[in-house]
């Protein structure tokens, strides 16, 4: 689903890391998805200019990522995000740059936390100067991390921190600097106290912490103070904190999430991202040449990842110098930039992400919030700032450009078009020195409009060959790494195949699942890096439909040879409807590097791939590039059920064949569930997946716990497959509605790379809320015999929108009667709920003894019985 990210809730471990100038990225996006995904390692010693550097990343204790976006010159710091493991929301965070190095601290977390520190250097090999990502955390890299070498010579005296009116358990991050020379000093906090301590000498101070709990409010405080010649004791006071945030006039609007954070006079920065409903308070300060600064993501009130807000607000604002004593921006919607994003799929609809950060000299992080896949989503944007964004669903995700709108409203712009393939221009780096060849192409799932895709997913394998013996061969790498193949002495003519592969049989990305590109170059031994600017081809198809699929008419195609500082000329282009069996040549018009062409789709098409040729007629270097499931045809919409050979899955069980019953969590929390099934195949089990959804397969009402598996062998052939799913009803259903019968999709593949069972309605299980019926009052009491009584109750449910309960309206509930001196209840009639919930009967009773009200679980809810009330009657 932040990067950083808000609302979601687990706990975490112990974790401190430090990143490398070019360091790894492991784990998995969200999601989605990454800009730049998991995966990725560093990029060649000199690729060429517009290949952005690959990122830094460290893995925290429960799977999350920190990843440090490359920076972008010599007075720009890297910006960076929070990765959540599944595509959804991440924690919320406490954050600090000093200089080069980056604090992370998560908030409002069960368990031990510290904080993550990660080395920036804008000026490393890595990121060597050139422009990267934007949305970055501003400051002279210049600027010292701790006490210099002179203050730390001088006499210095203890200074201990407090904070004042909490009563909150927190762990905080404290940063103080000197306020005449802005020199920063380290703060040692301890865990879950909002206490700190540093040895200072003599200086006039100003200080900085912030902290915060659970969907509870949250605090950045600051405080002046001097150091003369004797310990001090520093209090920041909570009370004395204002909320702050922006606000719209469309009531139908709440926040999703937000960033504030302080910037100082030498561009180092604290803060705090995340925090759904969580308010934001912090402490009116005038300090010359600091600045407040607040990022909020509004949505609609209710909207959660299941239900995703059609309408998203990207607002900005700062306060300079002073924060007033009422820091809260507002706007109105009339003042504001407004426009329209399609999001466009490849499988299900489902819910994806959008992620923005404001370009501004003071830098900031990425926030994320839910957006519909195959679907609509009307942006309310501050006008005349720049923007970087991120979009994406599962681990697929888009870099769309970025964007400054004007104030009223704005051209469109669609995200996620088929087919997705390298788009063009010198994205692809391929280089020689000497008898080495790297090889570097991070964009490998682009989509067709330009925007520059990865798939964290995804693994790509190499082939040379010259005079039709293998050179070399490379496979399994991520597909976003760099790879690097010896050459033998000499000029000779190479054949290079790179065939990039991901999971095709994910329900949410069912296209593009292998690119192949095979080049046909000569090249000698250099002395100098030399860039060989091998040529790629990109694909644009009309008439596709928000899955990708296509319509009544036949589509177009065109295809576009890229070949860098060369003459492009576009040879052949064809299609195929039966998995590249085999190839029809579509007849084509067009220039010699562009051609346009209509392809005919059977109405029993699942899939098209697309195939063209073409060369660079200045170097001779030749290209071939095949996507294959370049876009759906009418029948890869609804896909159905496959068994290739004789793998088979069964026993499948969600929650230990329990109903699972979501109760009495706190808003963001999490239930924790297992999902097993068995697998077998004649040659073995390779892995598995499994997915949680209601409503139909292929147009859900609502998917979750799209999760590989973990197939351990029972014996050669058979294998137990089972996972764990954490899910926070709050943030990813809030919606009542969705409780009830979900089913369970299952996917195993055959160790001989050839038997798969997909698995659409494997199983089903229920989830349910709890219902409670108030206790049952009778009145009056006593009763004269066959006199009137009353009896009431109220019918309630866990509520999955808001925490509590609500009422349970509609639903059928048995009163029940038990004569004194007997164990047995009676039904005596049924009633239904009504819109507050309330049940209430009257009738003529004859014998003493207990009433009370019934309720019959149903799919969607548990059994209930209220509590007895006795009535004599005389």
């Amino acid at each position: 689903m932040t990067h950083i990210r808000s609302t979601g809730h687990t706990g975490r471990g112990r974790q401190t890391a430090r990143g490398a100038a070019a360091g790894t990225v492991t784990g998995a996006l969200v999601a989605a998805a990454a800009l730049l995904s998991p995966g990725a390692a560093a990029a060649p010693a000199a690729p060429a200019p517009e290949v952005p550097p690959a990122v830094t990343a460290t893995t925290l204790a429960d799977g999350e990522r920190l990843e440090v976006l490359p920076g972008g010159g010599v007075a720009t710091q890297p910006g960076f995000r929070i990765v959540s493991q599944d595509g959804g929301p991440a924690g919320r965070y406490a954050y600090a740059l000093s200089g080069d190095e980056l604090t992370v601290l998560p908030t409002g977390r069960t368990g031990r936390t510290t904080p993550t520190r990660a080395d920036l250097d804008p000026r490393s090999e890595q990121t060597g100067g050139r422009p990267g990502p934007s949305g970055r955390l501003a400051g002279p890299s210049s600027a010292p991390r701790g006490g210099t070498a002179d203050s730390a010579a001088a006499a210095t005296y203890p200074v201990t921190f407090s904070v004042a009116n909490s009563v909150q358990e927190a762990g905080s991050l404290m940063r103080v600097w000197n306020s005449t020379t802005w020199q920063p000093y380290d703060v040692e906090t301890e865990q879950f106290a909002l206490r700190g301590t540093a040895s200072l000498p003599p200086g006039n101070y100003f200080a900085l912490t912030v902290y915060g709990s659970y969907d509870r409010p949250n605090y950045l405080l600051a405080k002046s103070f001097k150091v003369t010649s004797a310990a001090v004791k520093v209090t920041f006071d909570q009370a004395g904190a204002k909320e702050t945030g922006i606000r719209t006039d469309d009531g139908s609007v709440t926040r999703t999430t937000a960033a504030v954070s302080a910037s100082l006079p030498n561009g180092q920065i604290m803060g705090y991202a995340g925090g759904g409903r969580s308010q934001v308070f912090v402490t009116p300060f005038i300090a010359s040449g600091s600045a407040l600064h607040i990022h909020e993501v509004q949505g609609r009130k209710g909207a959660s990842r299941q239900r995703p807000s059609p309408v998203r607000y990207d607002l900005s604002h700062t306060f300079e110098r002073a924060v007033p004593a009422d820091p809260v921006a507002k706007v109105r919607q009339a003042d504001l930039a407004e426009t329209e994003l399609t999001v466009r799929g490849g499988g299900q609809y489902r819910s994806g992400f959008l992620q923005t950060v404001p370009n501004t000299p003071y830098g900031g992080v990425y926030l994320s919030s839910n957006v519909p896949v195959a679907g609509f989503l009307t942006e309310y944007v501050t006008p005349g700032l720049s923007f970087s964004r991120i979009a994406g669903y599962g681990t697929h995700t888009f870099q769309l450009p970025d964007r400054t709108l004007q104030q009223g409203v704005n051209r469109g712009e669609s995200v996620g078009r088929a087919p997705y393939a390298p788009t063009g221009g010198k994205k692809y780096a391929a280089s020689r020195l000497r008898d080495d060849l790297v090889l570097y192409g991070p964009f490998s799932f682009s989509d067709s409009d330009g925007a520059f895709g990865r798939d964290a997913g995804a693994t790509q394998s190499y082939r040379l060959s010259t005079d039709g013996e293998t050179v070399t061969e490379v496979t399994g790498k991520p597909a976003q790494s760099s790879v690097s193949l010896k050459l033998p002495p000499g000029r000779k003519t190479y054949e290079l195949v790179r065939t990039v592969t991901r999971d095709g049989e994910t329900p949410f990305s069912r296209l593009s699942d292998k690119l192949i590109s095979e080049w046909g170059f000569t090249s000698g031994t250099t002395t100098t890096r030399t860039d060989l600017g091998l040529p790629d081809i990109g694909f644009r198809v009309s008439g596709l439909g928000l899955r990708n699929e296509t319509g009544p008419t036949p589509s177009r195609v065109i295809a576009t040879v890229n070949a860098p500082d060369g003459t492009p000329r576009l040879r052949g282009l064809e299609f195929s409807v039966d998995g590249g069996t085999t190839w029809t040549p579509i007849p084509v018009e067009g220039t010699s590097a562009t051609a346009e062409g209509e392809v005919p789709v059977p109405q029993n098409t699942r899939y098209v791939s697309l195939r063209a040729t073409g060369s660079d007629e200045r170097t001779g270097t030749t290209v071939r590039q095949t996507v294959s499931r370049a876009f759906a045809g009418p029948a890869g919409v609804a896909l159905p059920p496959r068994t290739v050979g004789a793998t088979a899955v069964s026993g499948v069980t969600v929650n230990e064949n329990k109903p699972l019953v979501l109760d009495g969590l706190a808003h963001g929390s999490s239930a924790v569930f297992p999902v097993e099934f068995t697998a077998t195949d004649p040659s073995g089990i390779a892995g598995g997946s499994f997915l949680l959804y209601q409503g139909a397969y292929n147009k859900p009402d609502a998917v979750l716990a799209d999760s590989t598996a973990h197939c351990r062998p029972v014996d050669a052939t058979t294998s137990t497959c089972s996972g764990l799913v954490s899910l926070a009803p709050h943030t990813e259903l809030g919606d009542n509605a969705l409780a009830g019968v979900w089913k369970v999709a299952v996917a195993a593949h055959a160790n001989d790379g050839q038997g798969v069972a997909d698995q659409q309605e494997a199983g089903a299980f229920r989830m349910m809320r709890k219902a409670v019926l108030a206790a049952a009052d009778a009145a009056p009491e006593p009763v004269t015999a066959g006199g009137d009584l009353t009896v009431t109750s109220r019918l309630t449910a866990s509520d999955w929108t808001d925490e509590g309960y609500a009422a349970y309206a509609g639903q059928p509930v048995t009163l029940q009667f038990r004569q004194s001196g007997t164990t047995a209840w009676s039904d005596v009639r049924t009633v239904t709920s009504g819109a507050d919930g309330s049940v209430t009967t009257t009738l003529r009773p004859w014998k003493n003894g207990d009433w009370r009200w019934a309720f019959a679980a149903n799919p969607a809810a548990t059994a209930a019985s209220s509590a007895a009330d006795y009535v004599e009657v005389k």
